[in-house]
């Protein structure tokens, strides 16, 4: 799946040029007016329009300097949005911001903590913040990799889409303890609306978040 950005009725480098000779039109109106009606005892100064003709014109250059990156944007764009299509179909690994996505009944994360914790708790929220899933987790120093099964804590399963995870580490007296998360998800499709960024079933994900992209594994026998 992949969704793009509508065309707007004009871009701002031509609105801009529109307004350019608007605003030209009068200028150039209004000079003809003053020297129709100049005093010849004390004509008009032809410096002082020839310097706003020369403003005009490098307004108008840079516009048009504009309007060329434009469509210099407009064509990356669209080299970006050819090139990350190959993401669909395969599986991608990455701090996601606490993002969890469900997809197909499971996700799938990994915790790594820094050093040996009195206790770990894992925490699976939905996005009105009630705590669909949470369980201790594996304490000793290292990376702990877990799958959740899409049920909620009375064993009900829930409906795909986007969890937020929160992992909180507890540390031994004296002792300090951190936890970094990296979540797996499946690409389903890339949306160029507002930034290019990749889709999980409902969950959008930034590029930048991404650190490893592997071969989907079928599942066929």
């Amino acid at each position: 799946m992949i969704e793009g950005i509508t065309e707007t009725e004009e871009t701002k480098s031509s609105k801009a040029a529109t307004t350019l000779a608007g605003d030209l039109d009068a200028f150039l109106l209004l000079l003809t007016t003053q020297l129709q009606n100049q005093d010849p005892l004390s004509p008009l100064e032809p410096t002082e329009f020839t310097g706003q003709l020369v403003q005009f014109a490098s307004v108008e250059q840079q516009i048009a300097t504009n309007d060329s990156m434009e469509k210099l944007l407009d064509v990356q764009n669209a080299s970006l949005a050819s090139a990350v299509v190959g993401f669909i179909g395969t599986e991608i690994v990455g701090d996601f911001g606490g993002k969890l996505p469900l997809q197909d009944g499971e996700a799938k994360f990994e915790y790594t903590l820094s050093n040996n914790a009195s206790n770990v708790v894992m925490t699976i929220m939905d996005d009105k913040g009630k705590v669909m899933f949470t369980k201790a987790g594996n304490t000793s120093a290292g990376t702990h990799e877990v799958v959740w099964d899409g049920k909620d804590g009375n064993g009900f399963p829930v409906e795909d889409g986007e969890y937020s995870l929160s992992i909180t580490p507890i540390a031994f007296s004296g002792s300090t303890v951190d936890a970094s998360t990296r979540i797996y998800a499946k690409v389903t499709g890339v949306s160029m609306i507002n930034g290019t960024t990749l889709d999980a079933s409902g969950v959008s994900i930034a590029l930048d978040k991404i650190d490893t992209v592997k071969e989907q594994k079928s599942t066929s026998g």
